[in-house]
């Protein structure tokens, strides 16, 4: 198989510069590497060009600011059997690309694999967070609904699951569905278009395998103020998915999923010895929800005004 690495990136060039690197320590090197450079105005372009030497990468400039945008231009510009996905603020364990094609060939009628994504650092309360967050993402996208905690956070854990949707920074998808089925990112999306595009997969019958044996490490939000833009962004994109493929955001089985998150929190507080940290995460998770909402209905009175 034919690789190549779509990277995106926006005045981050320190976080791109670590994320190249893990690249370049891969035991199967990639076929090309494609980074756009969404109008960045810090010295992105330097550090993409300086490792020219060590990697078969590739600068390309997108204009247009905007993830969705510069996701469908990395796909245009790539050639490859195989687009593997790698935000910029993630470094890839040194297997990524070998255990993604050993994941491939092993489903061969899967159109997506998604691999699995550890927070940096990893004790600190914003990175606890998200890594309840993923176990959250995972219980709720599979059928797997008896997926526990104590296995999900088990050095051990391998199970390989089916998931109803994807998340690009650990992620690959074959060219040959992408062509076939004229999948792009919708760029009506402001954050969150990956979640669509997962939509869009199953929504024609494709399959995403989720492999935990494929890892990279994400750099998590290093302050309150940016976890909270960023969870009103997630609510946002809630209000578009809901609009977009005329879902309800608050139905029943919203609610209880609600409330079996509740529940697991002290669960994983147990699991993951951070009792001290529980008082802390049970405040955060309110904020969470508050500024989720508040993004939802933001969203909903965009959508409200574009109508007229």
């Amino acid at each position: 198989m034919k690789i190549s690495v779509l990277i995106i990136t926006r005045n981050r060039a320190k976080m791109l510069e670590g994320c190249l690197n893990s690249l370049v320590k891969q035991t199967r090197l990639p076929d090309e590497v494609i980074v756009v450079d969404n109008a960045s105005t810090d010295n992105t372009k330097k550090v993409i060009l300086s490792f020219k030497k060590k990697l078969p990468i590739r600068y390309v400039k997108e204009k247009q600011i905007g993830i969705p945008y510069a996701r469908n231009r990395g796909i245009k510009e790539a050639s490859a059997t195989l687009i593997l996905m790698l935000d910029d603020d993630c470094e890839a364990d040194k297997y990524w690309v070998e255990n993604m094609i050993k994941a491939h060939k092993k489903y061969p009628k899967a159109w997506v694999i998604q691999g699995r994504t550890y927070s940096l650092p990893p004790t600190k309360i914003y990175s606890l967070l998200a890594e309840f967050d993923r176990f959250i993402f995972v219980r709720n996208y599979t059928a797997k609904i008896n997926l526990s905690l104590k296995s999900f956070f088990n050095a051990d854990f391998k199970s390989e699951l089916e998931l109803s949707t994807c998340d690009t920074n650990n992620f690959s998808i074959k060219t040959s569905y992408l062509k076939k089925y004229n999948l792009s990112f919708d760029e009506n999306f402001y954050r969150g278009e990956d979640i669509d595009f997962g939509i869009q997969i199953v929504q024609k019958k494709g399959i995403i395998m989720f492999s935990p044996t494929i890892k990279v490490h994400h750099w998590e939000r290093s302050s309150l103020a940016q976890v909270l833009k960023q969870r009103w962004y997630i609510g946002r994109t809630n209000a578009r998915i809901a609009n977009k493929w005329k879902k309800p955001s608050f139905n029943t089985n919203t609610y209880t999923k609600r409330v079996r998150t509740l529940i697991a929190l002290p669960f994983f507080c147990n699991v993951m010895n951070q009792w001290h940290n529980f008082p802390m995460l049970i405040v955060l998770l309110f904020l969470d929800n508050i500024y989720r909402l508040n993004g939802y209905f933001y969203e909903k009175r965009i959508l409200s005004l574009e109508r007229r």
